[in-house]
């Protein structure tokens, strides 16, 4: 019992907002929790993000995995063409310790999980 309650706590830290997220990429803004606008200076950006490839490298702030499906991910967002729509502006960085963010008043953004709706 004490193992589980200790893996259900460990589960619960992985989602706050300090540490690397699943995410999964919506079809449609309305079907996201986020719009994300890549911007085109790193100075722009509210949040350096490095994409991995494996769970176990979600250790830290700006490490975002692609998730294959919805339920599989922590955060839905959508990115969009026009900075205006954005939510979160990201710059896409190379090496995971390069990850961080700019701007933390950004941070709740990624706090919360939305379904994607049909």
């Amino acid at each position: 019992m004490l193992r589980l309650t200790l893996l259900f706590a460990l589960l619960g830290f992985a989602c706050l907002p300090g540490y690397g997220q699943k995410i999964f990429q919506a079809d449609f803004p309305e079907q996201a929790s986020i719009k994300i606008f890549p911007v085109d200076e790193p100075d722009q950006a509210d949040l350096w993000v490095c994409f991995v490839w494996d769970e176990k490298e979600l250790t830290r702030t700006g490490l975002w995995m692609d998730m294959r499906f919805d339920y599989e991910a922590d955060v839905i967002v959508f990115f969009v063409d026009d900075e205006g729509e954005s939510d979160l502006k990201i710059w896409l960085v190379d090496t995971v310790k390069e990850s961080k963010w700019l701007n933390e008043s950004k941070k709740s953004l990624l706090s919360n999980k939305k379904k994607v709706k049909p």
